[in-house]
Parts: structure tokens; C-alpha cells; sequence
């Protein structure tokens, strides 16, 4: 990984610590991450980002699923430690089919789940929850909602983590350059963006407000270009702000085109000034 991170260009970097479809989670080759770690220091790759696995489900009514979400990343968090992370994303959850909208008592299995995790898990690698689509009754994916579950933490040990796809799925017009200041505020009325880490950056193959969770290249989505020149210089953000792409990989040179698309818009005007 940090090899080819290297030989991409990349300025951060994120990665699984296991398998994200399930199964056990391999040991850990110390040499292994001696390695990685010389070379993303070497490099001023930073931060490095682990993203838990898709199967976690926070919210779930089956004690024995849940319980090893919990399990699964509070294991996570003692791995990204190991491997030098500063930061785990999670994917919260969903509700079951037969509860109602609004989704409080999913919302309160998910706070009970999340302060299991971080009483297995005392360090210092802070979890972040990821805003969602609302694909299969997804949780987070109103702001007001993520906003709800995040406040209930200590800001050292839980924040966010905004995915620009997802956000399009749900309904937030990303792809309006006039619209994302008003988009962020929003986010920092409820949700809070000194809560935000990490933004995945991916453009959305699926209309405003399709509710799907298909990601597109960088400008050959939904959102577009112009979306992405608003979002990747937006002002309110904190410094360094670590972008990380999840772009198909569709051709052999898919990851260095949407890496030099990202760093053309970086710091440049509509008219490319």
C-alpha cells in the first residue's frame, strides 16, 4: 500500500486493516508496518485512514450481529493504533424494515453500541461516523440526524467523516458551486464541522436524490466538476483537510487521472485562476 501510495502521489491515504466483507482478521506483520510507517513519513503521507468493515451494523435488532459489530470495531480501533492511524471510519447502520421513520429507537441502539466500542477501546484513534445515502434504511443520512448520535461524544474520540456521493444520493446539490456553501453550513449547524476529519471525495453515478450509492471519476458524475472545485476549496474546512477518493478503478490509469484532476482543481478559480 504505501508503495503505491508513493508512486501515486498521494498526500494521504486510506486503507482496510481486514477483509471488508468479513471473516478473520489476519495478524499484523510488525516488520510489515515498520516499513509502511518509514515510508509515509519519508513521503509526508498523513493521515493514514482505516475504514472498517461494510458488514458493521450499529443499529441492528439482532443482539448477536450487533455485538459483533461492536466487537469487529472496537478491534479496528486497536489496529489502526498498531498500524500507526489516526482515524477508523464506520458506516453506522440501518434500521429494521418494520420501524418507523425518524428512527429513534435505532438512533439509541446505535449511542448503546458506540459507547461499548469506546469503553473496549480507550486510545487515542478517533472513530469517525460517515454520513450515508439512505440506501436499505441507512442511517446518517440527514444531517440532523448524524448531528444527533455525534453530539453525544466526547469531540476527542467520535466525529465525522462526509462522503460528497452520498451526501448527492440523499438530496444535498453538491453539484451547484453556489449551493455548497450553503450545504456546509447546514452541516455545521447540526453535525458540526469541527467534527469533520475526513471527506471522500467521489463524484455520484445516481441523480440528486436517488437515495443510491454508486460512486463516478471526479467531474464524470452528478456533481460534476464545478461541484468539486466549490467543495475542494471550500474555506470553512480545517487546514490539511485529508481528501480521500474511493473512484472506480475501471482502467489502469483510473486512480492517477482522478488524483490529477483533484489536484488541478485544488486551489484554482471557476475560470482556473
Amino acid at each position: 500500500m504505501a508503495k503505491t501510495a508513493v508512486k501515486l502521489g498521494c498526500e494521504t491515504v486510506q486503507i482496510f486493516s481486514r477483509s471488508p466483507r468479513g471473516g478473520k482478521a489476519k495478524p499484523l506483520d510488525p516488520d510489515d508496518i515498520a516499513k509502511m510507517k518509514q515510508l509515509l513519513k519519508a513521503h509526508d503521507i498523513r493521515p493514514l485512514v482505516i475504514h472498517a468493515p461494510y458488514f458493521i451494523n450499529l443499529a441492528s435488532i439482532d443482539e448477536a450481529k450487533r455485538s459483533y459489530s461492536i466487537e469487529v470495531l472496537a478491534e479496528d480501533l486497536t489496529r489502526a493504533e498498531a498500524l500507526g492511524a489516526g482515524f477508523v471510519v464506520t458506516h453506522i447502520g440501518h434500521k429494521h424494515p418494520d420501524e418507523p421513520d425518524g428512527g429513534g429507537q435505532a438512533l439509541c441502539r446505535v449511542i448503546d453500541s458506540l459507547n461499548q466500542v469506546l469503553e473496549a477501546y480507550s486510545g487515542p484513534v478517533k472513530l469517525l461516523l460517515e454520513n450515508t445515502a439512505g440506501q436499505g434504511r441507512e442511517l446518517g443520512s440527514a444531517f440532523e440526524e448524524l448531528g444527533k448520535l455525534v453530539h453525544v461524544f466526547p469531540r476527542e474520540r467520535v466525529g465525522t467523516c462526509f462522503d460528497t456521493s452520498h451526501a448527492f444520493g440523499w438530496g444535498y446539490d453538491l453539484s451547484d458551486p453556489d449551493k455548497v456553501d450553503q450545504i456546509f453550513r447546514a452541516y455545521d449547524k447540526h453535525v458540526g464541522l469541527d467534527t469533520l476529519e475526513v471527506i471522500h471525495l467521489n463524484d455520484s453515478k445516481m441523480s440528486l436524490g436517488s437515495r443510491r450509492d454508486r460512486h463516478a471519476h471526479i467531474g464524470q458524475g452528478g456533481i460534476g466538476l464545478e461541484g468539486f472545485r466549490a467543495i475542494v476549496n471550500y474555506p470553512g474546512f480545517k487546514p490539511d483537510m485529508p481528501g480521500i477518493m474511493e473512484t472506480p478503478k475501471d482502467t489502469p490509469t483510473a486512480d492517477e487521472d482522478n488524483l490529477a484532476t483533484v489536484k488541478a482543481l485544488r486551489n484554482s478559480s471557476k475560470h482556473g485562476k
